[in-house]
Formats: C-alpha cells, sequence, structure tokens
C-alpha cells in the first residue's frame, strides 16, 4: 500500500520525512476532515462526476494550461504538396511545408510561412495548390516578390519544381512533391 506524508506526497515505504516537503519547504496544515481527489483509476470519473454537468470534462488534462483539449479527430490538417527552403538571411536552411489550398508567406505572426526580413510584408504573397498546380501570387507587397532570375516583379506565377523566390532579401527554393 502506498505511503503519503501529511502534505499528501506519495513516499517510500522506507522513507520517515518527505524530500518533497523539505526540498520545497512546502508546510501545509490540513483539517484531519478534509479528503485529497486523486486522479486515479476512480479519483478520475469521481472527478468527472462532480463537474458541472455543461463543463467538457475534456478540458481537465488542459486545466492548467488555460485552454480546451481538442479532439485529434476534429483537427483536419490537408496533407503536404511541397516545401520552401530558406537559401540565406536568418532562417538559412529551414524548411517550410505548403499544404492543399493556400499558402500566405509573410512577415506575419499568424502567415503560414513566417519569414523573418524588414522588407517582407506582413502578407507578402501566397501559393496556392489547386488541381496538381502550384501558382505564387503577390499580395499587393511593398517590395514585390521575385521568381528566378527576373528582375521584374511577378503578380501571378505558375511554379515548378526547383524555381527560385525573393521575397524582400530573402531567397526560398521551392520544391513540390
Amino acid at each position: 500500500m502506498a505511503k503519503f506524508c501529511k502534505n499528501g506526497h506519495q513516499m517510500e515505504d522506507g522513507w520517515d520525512d518527505c524530500p518533497y516537503c523539505q526540498r520545497t519547504g512546502y508546510q501545509r496544515q490540513r483539517p484531519a476532515s478534509s479528503s485529497k481527489t486523486r486522479l486515479d483509476g476512480t479519483g478520475l470519473s469521481a472527478e468527472i462526476n462532480r463537474l458541472d454537468a455543461t463543463q467538457d470534462y475534456r478540458s481537465l488534462s488542459a486545466a492548467g494550461a488555460g485552454g480546451k483539449t481538442v479532439l485529434l479527430a476534429s483537427i483536419h490538417r490537408s496533407p503536404v504538396v511541397g516545401w520552401l527552403v530558406a537559401l540565406n538571411g536568418v532562417q538559412k536552411g529551414e524548411d517550410f511545408r505548403l499544404r492543399e489550398g493556400q499558402n500566405v508567406l509573410g512577415s506575419a505572426p499568424g502567415s503560414d510561412v513566417q519569414l523573418q526580413d524588414a522588407a517582407i510584408s506582413a502578407k507578402h504573397a501566397s501559393i496556392r495548390y489547386k488541381d496538381g498546380a502550384f501558382s505564387l501570387t503577390d499580395l499587393d507587397s511593398t517590395n514585390g516578390t521575385f521568381l528566378n532570375d527576373s528582375q521584374e516583379p511577378i503578380a501571378r506565377e505558375t511554379l515548378k519544381d526547383n524555381d527560385l523566390l525573393r521575397l524582400g532579401e530573402v531567397s526560398l527554393k521551392f520544391k513540390c512533391l
């Protein structure tokens, strides 16, 4: 049978003093009538039954993080269809996965491909994969989007495997699957 100190920490049977209480200086006096809920087989069921009927019990594991747990089945992620690799800049060597549909490239935190360069607009360009083809579109960026060795910015172009993109000072190699 498990042994517990007066503060509820589980201890080895041969221990007289609780190392957890000694290390942290934790000294809490509990009334003898109080009980501590343990989330083991029966304790978890009791805790779930105790919750208000409208509360989602799946949030128990995320309660400490302040968010709700999401079921894996409810997360739908499109398959990876290609990727970009940064060839220079602070993100040199970093790769970015491209998924079906639209992938926004920019410096904004919510971008699908977030690039760290002062010359890149928040929503600089997008790469869309649809019906087996990739298209690169400039999203009215301040400094333009360039493809391969062209000195003229593009508005919209079809991408091919191994194309080179330039956004701001960052060069990216495009690979499709």
